[in-house]
Order: structure tokens, then C-alpha cells, then sequence
């Protein structure tokens, strides 16, 4: 087994001697902070991003609540004078529905007195008739 270590290098005579290795491991240590910055920076937008997003998605919820309340206190208000109206026109027929009845009463009159008329006028063309023969 060889002792070598991967920051080290062996020469022909077994000697160790520092390789470029340890400025590799800079370069790369510093790529890879370069790297992590960008990342770190990249993520933080991103969530800055959609933090503004989720605030501008809740505005826009506290709007359309806004115009939902103010319609449906708009329905509601609406919804009130109806009753009131539906409450006068209700006493307005419990007012109306006695003379209602005196109009259904008279109707009926008015029917029967027809039809008495109708038959008059028929007894009276039969008279007539009876009359028209007496008089040949």
C-alpha cells in the first residue's frame, strides 16, 4: 500500500514533494464560494420573488373580499326593502280582499241577472211570436 495522500506527490527517489495541488484545492474552494454566493443569491431572489407574489396574491384577496362585502351589503340593503315592500303590498291585499269579496258577490249578481235577462229575452220573443199568429 502506498502512503500518499492526494495533496502530495512522489518523486523517481520516494521522496514527497508539494505538488500544484494545494492551489487547485484555492481555486476550487473559491469557485466553489463564488459558486454558493450565486446560489445563495439566486435562492434569496427567489424567495424574495415569490414572497412578493404571495403579498401581491393577498392584496389582491383583500380586494375582492372589499368589493365582495360591499356587494353583498348592497343585496342585503335590497333584500330589506323588499320585505318592506312585500309587507305593505301583503297589508294592502288584507286591506283589498274584504272588497275583493263584494266583487265576487256582485259578479254572481251580475251573472244571475244575465242569465234572467237572457231568459226574459227569450220569453219575450216567444210572446212575440204567439202574438204575430193571433194577429194572421
Amino acid at each position: 500500500m502506498s502512503d500518499r495522500s492526494p495533496n502530495t506527490a512522489t518523486s523517481h527517489g520516494g521522496h514527497q514533494t508539494a505538488a500544484p495541488v494545494a492551489r487547485t484545492d484555492a481555486t476550487t474552494a473559491s469557485s466553489i464560494d463564488v459558486a454558493s454566493r450565486k446560489a445563495f443569491g439566486s435562492t434569496a431572489l427567489y424567495l424574495q420573488s415569490e414572497l412578493e407574489a404571495t403579498g401581491s396574491d393577498l392584496q389582491l384577496l383583500e380586494k375582492l373580499n372589499d368589493a365582495s362585502i360591499s356587494k353583498y351589503e348592497g343585496l342585503s340593503r335590497q333584500a330589506q326593502d323588499m320585505l318592506v315592500h312585500a309587507y305593505k303590498v301583503k297589508q294592502t291585499y288584507n286591506e283589498m280582499e274584504s272588497q275583493m269579496a263584494e266583487v265576487d258577490s256582485l259578479v254572481e249578481s251580475i251573472n244571475s241577472l244575465e242569465k234572467v235577462a237572457a231568459e226574459l229575452d227569450r220569453y219575450s220573443l216567444q210572446l212575440e211570436a204567439k202574438f204575430q199568429k193571433l194577429l194572421k
